[in-house]
């Protein structure tokens, strides 16, 4: 490890100045790759051990580990590659202040910044400290394909570190989600003999309302104490050929955000039993496609290892007693719903309101600071497992 500390603030301006827009996204993105060829050289010359994890053609995960000393702790700090689109003059890059603008600032480079300046701090300070793995992932901002992989290759911790802007106060619970796509198929005629075809659009407009009217109306009037309502909202429509023409097709997507106390399967199976009753009594031909995402949402005991040394970390940083909460955004901690022992708390600089904004910034005093709260997390996780250990024996 270098004994000369890294200029945190310059490293988080290089790492927003390379294009990582996620390429599903954004067909004019080189991807992840750049970013993640800057991190490998970076973690490597650190003394870290790298691996490229492919997961999708040309787009990986970068998996880093710094061995535990004197610990049987392991504390993974995971952060995402990708950025959401912006086209150039968003993604210019400039300093005001204490302010860093361009896309990917605070969602999540500032998170991912930090944590490699906490691990460094880590390294080279004496004494036992626990395994420190980080975990950056691809492909967050489309269906979360690297977190997904992630789940399947990272071994047990105590603490997964979702590195997403919540302003350094520890979230232990978010909704999941699911995302799929509803045909519906009608049959063209000529607008002015409307009578002779089935207008898709028509159809689906019932499907909507049917849906928003029962599975809808429930998720308005069910809220999970911490993350509150898990919604079901149509995002997405495409339909129709030309004006004078009755649509014989039409796709809506749907959204639908999942409790942390739902399981996906059975929330999907409820909207495709609506759907049926909808169509089979309206006579509509529909297809319902799977999800192009199902996951579960995140709540991690309070009571916890993770939790406890995540609130600890975060009342020291801030100077005010801190109690980790719920928010409503989904991140990569979706994946690990069905690994517990993966327990995640999602923690890192800078204001989810800045996040996918044209205006996107993250303060740099922020950062710093997240730096130093990382750094002593894994320190306080150690020291709980240490305890607990020590009490088992």
């Amino acid at each position: 490890m270098s004994a000369a500390e890294l200029d945190l603030e310059q490293l988080l301006e290089d790492l927003v100045r390379i294009d990582s827009r996620n390429p599903s996204l954004a067909a004019d993105s080189p991807g992840e790759e750049p970013l993640n060829d800057a991190l490998d050289a970076l973690l490597s010359g650190m003394g870290l051990r790298v691996t490229r994890e492919p997961v999708l053609p040309g787009r990986d995960n970068l998996v880093a580990v710094l061995p535990g000393v004197d610990s049987s702790a392991t504390v993974v700090f995971e952060a995402h590659l990708d950025t959401v689109p912006a086209d150039a003059a968003v993604r210019e890059v400039r300093r005001e202040g204490r302010r860093l603008f361009g896309r990917g600032t605070c969602d999540t480079k500032a998170s991912l910044a930090a944590m490699i300046g906490a691990i460094q701090r880590i390294a080279s300070t004496a004494g036992p400290r626990p395994t420190v793995i980080l975990a950056a992932a691809c492909d967050e901002e489309y269906i979360m394909r690297g977190g997904a992989a992630l789940a399947r290759t990272l071994p047990s911790a105590d603490l997964v570190v979702v590195g997403e802007p919540t302003s350094l106060r520890p979230a232990r619970a978010h909704n999941g989600l699911i995302r799929f796509a509803v045909t519906v198929v009608g049959r063209a005629a000529h607008s002015s003999k409307a009578e002779l075809g089935i207008n898709a659009i028509a159809q689906a407009s019932e499907l909507v309302l049917a849906l928003d009217a029962t599975v809808g109306k429930l998720r308005r009037e069910t809220r999970h104490p911490l993350t509150g309502s898990a919604l079901l909202s149509a995002t997405l429509i495409e339909g129709g050929t030309a004006p004078n023409v009755v649509p014989d097709r039409c796709v809506v997507w749907f959204d639908r955000r999942v409790a942390p106390d739902e399981d996906p399967r059975v929330a999907m199976e409820e909207i495709r039993t609506v759907i049926r009753q909808v169509a089979d009594a309206r006579s509509i031909t529909v297809v319902v496609d799977e999800p192009i995402i199902a996951l579960g949402g995140l709540e991690t005991a309070a009571d916890s290892i993770a939790v406890r040394a995540a609130e600890a970390a975060a009342s020291r940083a801030l100077g005010a007693d801190v109690v980790a909460s719920g928010v409503t955004f989904a991140t990569d901690a979706c994946c690990f719903f069905e690994r517990p022992d993966l327990p995640a708390v999602v923690l890192g600089p800078g204001s989810i309101d800045q996040a996918h904004t044209d205006s996107e910034w993250v303060d740099l005093d922020e950062v710093l600071a997240a730096r130093d709260l990382y750094a002593d997390l894994a320190r306080t996780v150690h020291e709980l497992r240490s305890e607990e250990t020590a009490r088992a024996s």
